[in-house]
C-alpha cells in the first residue's frame, strides 16, 4: 500500500512540475493578454533584425514619464491620443527588418499591439475618396506616397495588431498572420540564440549580420577588422528594483575572435576611465560596465541605478551645448 502511494504521489508531483515548466506557446497576440514574446510570431522567418518593447510597462516607468515631460511632448500625445491613449492601450511594439538588412528600409515593418477602434481609423469603405485596399481580405491604405508607389502603408491585422512600414513589409506580415508564411519562431538558425535572451524582459532584440557587412572597401579599420567576423548580436533590457540594466551578447563566426573582442573592448573601458576623472558619474558607470567572453559569445553587462541614470543625463547635458540649445528651443 505504501508503495502505491509513494509512487501516486511521485507521478502527480512529475505531473504538476511539467504543467508548471512548461509556458504557453507563443501565438498571436491579443492586447490585453499577449506577452513579448508572442510578438515573433507575426514576424517572417526571414527577418534579419528585430526589436520587441514592453511598451505598456516602460510608459509607467519614471524615468520616461520625466522625459516626455522635459522634452515637452504633450502636444504630440494629445493629437496621438485622439485614437489611441499612450500609456494604456498599447501594449506592445515591434520594430524589424523583415528581409535583407542590406535592403532594411524596403524591408522595415513596424507592429503594435494594442487596444484601439478600428472605426476610427479604418475609411468608410462607399468613400469615393477613400484609398483604402485589401490584400488577401486584410484592409490597408497607403499614407506616403511617391510617384504612385506606396512607400508606406498602415495594414488592419485585426482588432489588436497594426502593421506599418512598406506595401512589400506589411504584406509579408499579413500572409503570416494568416499562416500562409512561416513565421519567426520556425526558424532552426534563430531558435537556439533565442533560449540566451530574456524574453520577458522590458526589451529585447536580435540582429544577424550579413558575412560582409562590415568589410571595409578600402584600408581596414583595426576596430572593424575586430567585428568583421560578427554574425550575431543579441540584447535585452530590463528594471529592477530601482536598476536599469543591459546585457548584450555578441556572437563572432570564429571562437578565437571573441577574447580578442573582449580584450578590445575592456581596452576601451579602461580609456574612458582614464578620460573621466573629472566626471565620478561616468566613472561609477564604466566601473560597472562587465565584459567576459566564451565559446559561445562575448558578454557586456551594464545595470545602473536610476539615480546614476539622472545624474548621467544632466553631465551630458552641460557638456553638449547642442542639446541644451535644442532643448530650449523646443
Amino acid at each position: 500500500m505504501k508503495i502505491k502511494v509513494i509512487a501516486i504521489s511521485a507521478l502527480l508531483a512529475i505531473i504538476i512540475f511539467s504543467l508548471l515548466a512548461c509556458s504557453p506557446a507563443p501565438r498571436i497576440p491579443v492586447a490585453g493578454s499577449a506577452r513579448a514574446q508572442d510578438m515573433l510570431s507575426l514576424l517572417p522567418v526571414e527577418t534579419s533584425a528585430f526589436l520587441v518593447v514592453d511598451w505598456n510597462r516602460l510608459m509607467n516607468l519614471n524615468l520616461v514619464k520625466k522625459s516626455f515631460e522635459e522634452e515637452n511632448l504633450e502636444p504630440y500625445r494629445k493629437k496621438l491620443e485622439a485614437f489611441v491613449n499612450l500609456k494604456t492601450d498599447i501594449y506592445f511594439v515591434a520594430l524589424a527588418v523583415a528581409g535583407d538588412l542590406k535592403k532594411a528600409p524596403e524591408n522595415l515593418l513596424l507592429l503594435v499591439n494594442l487596444k484601439y477602434n478600428r472605426e476610427k481609423l479604418i475609411p468608410v469603405e462607399n468613400e469615393s475618396d477613400s484609398s483604402l485596399e485589401y490584400y488577401n481580405g486584410i484592409p490597408y491604405f497607403p499614407f506616403v506616397e511617391i510617384e504612385e508607389s506606396a512607400i508606406g502603408c498602415l495594414a488592419f491585422l485585426d482588432d489588436s495588431n497594426l502593421a506599418i512600414g512598406s506595401e512589400k513589409a506589411i504584406k509579408k506580415a499579413i500572409e503570416v498572420y494568416q499562416g500562409k508564411q512561416p513565421n519567426l519562431l520556425t526558424s532552426k538558425e534563430i531558435k537556439p540564440y533565442l533560449k540566451d535572451i530574456n524574453l520577458k524582459a522590458l526589451t529585447y532584440g536580435l540582429t544577424k549580420i550579413p558575412a560582409d557587412f562590415f568589410r571595409p572597401e578600402s584600408q581596414p579599420d583595426p576596430y572593424l577588422k575586430l567585428i568583421e567576423n560578427t554574425r550575431l548580436v543579441s540584447s535585452f533590457s530590463d528594471y529592477r528594483q530601482g536598476s536599469y540594466l543591459t546585457e548584450i551578447k555578441i556572437y563572432s563566426s570564429n571562437k578565437k575572435q571573441h577574447q580578442k573582442m573582449a580584450e578590445t573592448l575592456a581596452g576601451l573601458k579602461a580609456l574612458g576611465l582614464g578620460l573621466s576623472g573629472e566626471s565620478p558619474e561616468i566613472s561609477q558607470a564604466l566601473n560597472s560596465l562587465e565584459i567576459t567572453a566564451s565559446d559561445r559569445y562575448v558578454k557586456v553587462f551594464i545595470s545602473l541605478e536610476e539615480e546614476l541614470i539622472e545624474k548621467l543625463k544632466k553631465t551630458l547635458m552641460t557638456r553638449t551645448p547642442g542639446v541644451q540649445k535644442t532643448k530650449r528651443n523646443v
